[in-house]
C-alpha cells in the first residue's frame, strides 16, 4: 500500500514579515524551518512581536493596530507608496518573487545604507534587483537617445551605475530611473538598430515601472528638489511623455524643469556654483541647450510659449569634444578657457559640431515663430515695429541657413548608412537630426510668405524627399518626435485640400499624401502608442478618390444627356464627345466637400495629433 503524503499542519501564527504584509505564511520544509517568503527574500524569519490572545476585549483593538510610524522604524522596513498605475500584469507574472514583491510595493526590505528616504526603498529595491537591466538600458540610452539629448557624461555616469552610487542620492536615482524609462520605451517601440540587445531582454520591468519610480522620486514640493539631478529627471520624463504620446504629461514635466531651472539659475553661468568640475560645467551646458531646443520644438508643434528666450540666457555652447576627453582622468588635456576648436591642438568632435549647429537652427526657429505670430496679431497691437521695423524675408533666412549648412563637415551634410558602431553612428544621428530641424525651420519660414498651391506642394515635397533619403534606422531610433515633424507636412497639405483644387493639383497632392503615408507606416510600425496616422491618411485618400470618381461619372452622364439631344447619328454617339463637362480641362478648379476632411489627421482637434502647428503654420490657410 503506497504511503500517504505527510499533511502539513496549518501554521497558527504568521512570522513577523508575513504578518506585517498580510500575506500567507507557509513552511514547506517543516515547522522548524523559515517560511517560504523569508527564504525567497533571504531575511531572518522571526516571531518577535508580542503574542496576543484571540478575540480580546474592546480596549485591545487600538493596541492591536500599531501606529504606522512605529512599524516603519523597524530595521529593513519602510513605508510603501501606492502601486504604480501603469504596471504590466504580464510583467508581474513572469518575474522572480523578490522583484515582483518590489514592484507591487508589498515589501520594502533594503540595506540600511540605502534607506535615506524610506518611501523610496521599494523602488531602490527594484533597482537593486534589476541592476543588470539598468546597466543595459544605460547603454541603450547612449546609443539611441544620447546623440540628440546628451544629458549625461558617459564615462563618469557608467562608473556611477557600476558603483551603485545612484542608490545613495535621491536626485541621481530619479534621473537614472527616468533614463531607464525613456530607453526602455524607445527599445519597445523598435528603436534598436543593432543586434547587441533584443527588446525582450529589456522588457522586464516595462518602462512604466521605471517612469513611476522616477516620478515618485521627485519631491512634491519642488522647492526641496535641489541640484541638477531633479532638473535632469524632469527633462527626461518630458521626452518620455512625447514618446508615449502623453502631451499633457510632457507639458507638466517641461514646466517642472523650467521651475527648477529658474530656481537653480541654470540660464546664467554666473550663478552656477564656483567649484564645479569641467564635466559638471559641460553637462549643465548640454542640459540647458538641449531643453532650450525642446522648448522651442514644443512651442512650434503644439503652439505653446517659448519660456526660455535665447537672448535672455548666459550659457555657452558645450565644448566640441567627445566625452573621453572630458573625463576627469584626462581633463588636463583641455584648457580651462576653451571656447573654440582652434583653442587646442586635439581633434574636435564632428558630432558635437553638428549638435551645436542644430542649436543654432532652433535659435533661428524661435525668432521665426515670433515673426509668424506677430504677423497674425497685427502690428498695431504690439510695439514689435519699434524694435524690428524691417523683418528679414523668409527666403533670405533660408539662404543664410544653407550657407551655414554648407560650412559643416561633409559627414554632417549627408547621412550615411547605419554601421552598428555607436562611435560612427552618433554622427549619422546628428546628421539626421540636422535634416529634420532644417525641414521644420523651412516649413515655418515658408509659412510666413503668401503661398499658392504650387509653393506649398513644393515645400511639402522637399521635406518628404529629405526624409526618404535618411536611413530608416535613424528615423525609427529618434522615434516619436519625428512623427510630429511630419505633422507639419500634413498641416500644409491639409490647408491646400481645403482650398480650390484642379485635377492637376489634386493628383500632385495625392502623390505626396501616399508618399507620406508610406513613410509614416515605416516609422509607426512597432510603436506602442501609434497614432495610426498612416492608415487614416490612406483611408482619407481613398474617400477622396471615390468622391472624384463619382463626380466624374455624374458629369459624364450629364454630358451624354446633353450631347444626345443635339447629336444623333443613328443611335451612335461619337467617342470624342464623351468627355466630362467639369473635368475636360485638367486646370478647372473645384472644391472638396468639407465632410471629406472632417477626419483629417492633422486638423485642429483630431485626436492625439490634434492642435499640431496651430499657430506656427496658421497662415498657410488660404
Amino acid at each position: 500500500m503506497p504511503q500517504r503524503p505527510r499533511k502539513f499542519q496549518r501554521i497558527s501564527r504568521a512570522c513577523d514579515f508575513c504578518h506585517r504584509r498580510s500575506i500567507k505564511c507557509t513552511k514547506p520544509r517543516g515547522p522548524l524551518h523559515p517560511c517560504g517568503n523569508c527564504v525567497d527574500f533571504d531575511i531572518p524569519c522571526t516571531y518577535e512581536r508580542p503574542s496576543r490572545r484571540r478575540g480580546g476585549n474592546r480596549g485591545a483593538r487600538q493596541e492591536r493596530h500599531e501606529p504606522a510610524s512605529q512599524q516603519n522604524t523597524e530595521v529593513g522596513v519602510a513605508t510603501t507608496p501606492s502601486r504604480p498605475v501603469h504596471s504590466d500584469d504580464a510583467f508581474h507574472s513572469g518575474m522572480n518573487p523578490q522583484l515582483s514583491m518590489a514592484v507591487n510595493n508589498s515589501w520594502a526590505t533594503v540595506d540600511q545604507e540605502y534607506s535615506s528616504d524610506p518611501s523610496l526603498n521599494p523602488w531602490k529595491a527594484l533597482a537593486i534587483a534589476c541592476q543588470s537591466v539598468v546597466q543595459d538600458l544605460a547603454q541603450v540610452y547612449f546609443e539611441i537617445v544620447y546623440p540628440i539629448f546628451p544629458f549625461f557624461h558617459r564615462p563618469s555616469f557608467l562608473r556611477v551605475l557600476h558603483n551603485k552610487k545612484h542608490l545613495e542620492d535621491q536626485g541621481l536615482f530619479a534621473s537614472t530611473m527616468a533614463m531607464c524609462s525613456l530607453a526602455s520605451a524607445r527599445a519597445r517601440d523598435g528603436a534598436l538598430y543593432s543586434n547587441r540587445r533584443s527588446p525582450s531582454q529589456l522588457s522586464h520591468p516595462p518602462p512604466e515601472v521605471f517612469w513611476t519610480a522616477a516620478a515618485e522620486s521627485i519631491p512634491r514640493n519642488l522647492a526641496a528638489a535641489r541640484g541638477i539631478e531633479y532638473m535632469r529627471a524632469c527633462a527626461i520624463l518630458s521626452i518620455t511623455a512625447i514618446q508615449n504620446g502623453q502631451i499633457r504629461e510632457m507639458h507638466k514635466y517641461l514646466g517642472h524643469y523650467h521651475t527648477l531651472s529658474i530656481m537653480e539659475g541654470l540660464h546664467d553661468e554666473k550663478s552656477w556654483p564656483k567649484d564645479l568640475s569641467t564635466i559638471e560645467v559641460e553637462v549643465r551646458r548640454r542640459l540647458f541647450w538641449s531643453m532650450y531646443t525642446l522648448d522651442v520644438y514644443s512651442a512650434t508643434v503644439w503652439g505653446g510659449m517659448v519660456r526660455f528666450r535665447e537672448i535672455q540666457s548666459n550659457v555657452r555652447y558645450p565644448r566640441e569634444v567627445n566625452d573621453d576627453l572630458l573625463d576627469f582622468e584626462n581633463k588636463a588635456q583641455i584648457s580651462a578657457d576653451y571656447t573654440t576648436p582652434a583653442s587646442n591642438t586635439y581633434e574636435y568632435s564632428v558630432w558635437m559640431r553638428g549638435w551645436n549647429f542644430t542649436t543654432d537652427l532652433y535659435r533661428i526657429l524661435e525668432h521665426a515663430i515670433d515673426g509668424q505670430r506677430q504677423t497674425l496679431r497685427g502690428e498695431n497691437e504690439s510695439p514689435w515695429s519699434l524694435f524690428r521695423p524691417n523683418p528679414v524675408p523668409g527666403h533670405l533666412i533660408i539662404k543664410h541657413v544653407h550657407s551655414m549648412f554648407s560650412a559643416l563637415p561633409s559627414q554632417l551634410r549627408l547621412t550615411g548608412p547605419v554601421t552598428g558602431d555607436p562611435e560612427n553612428d552618433i554622427v549619422g544621428f546628428q546628421s539626421a537630426n540636422i535634416q529634420a530641424t532644417l525641414q521644420l525651420l523651412n516649413m515655418v519660414l515658408s509659412s510666413n510668405e503668401d503661398q499658392g498651391i504650387e509653393e506649398k506642394c513644393e515645400v511639402a515635397g522637399n521635406v518628404l524627399n529629405v526624409f526618404t533619403k535618411v536611413p530608416i534606422e535613424y528615423l525609427k531610433a529618434i522615434s516619436s518626435p519625428l512623427l510630429y515633424h511630419l505633422g507639419g507636412i500634413g498641416f500644409i497639405l491639409g490647408s491646400v485640400m481645403e482650398g480650390s483644387l484642379s485635377e492637376v493639383s489634386y493628383q500632385r497632392i495625392r502623390k505626396l499624401l501616399l508618399e507620406m503615408a508610406a513613410l509614416l507606416y515605416q516609422m509607426e510600425s512597432g510603436l506602442t502608442c501609434s497614432t495610426g496616422a498612416s492608415e487614416r491618411l490612406k483611408t482619407q485618400v481613398m474617400r477622396i478618390d471615390e468622391y472624384m470618381d463619382k463626380t466624374r461619372h455624374a458629369s459624364m452622364h450629364a454630358g451624354l444627356a446633353e450631347i444626345g439631344q443635339s447629336q444623333h447619328f443613328e443611335g451612335y454617339v461619337q467617342p470624342s464627345a464623351v468627355q466630362s463637362a467639369d473635368f475636360d480641362d485638367p486646370l478647372t478648379c473645384f472644391e472638396l466637400p468639407s465632410d471629406l476632411l472632417d477626419d483629417w489627421p492633422w486638423s485642429s482637434g483630431a485626436g492625439s495629433l490634434g492642435g499640431m502647428f496651430p499657430m506656427a503654420l496658421a497662415k498657410t490657410d488660404n
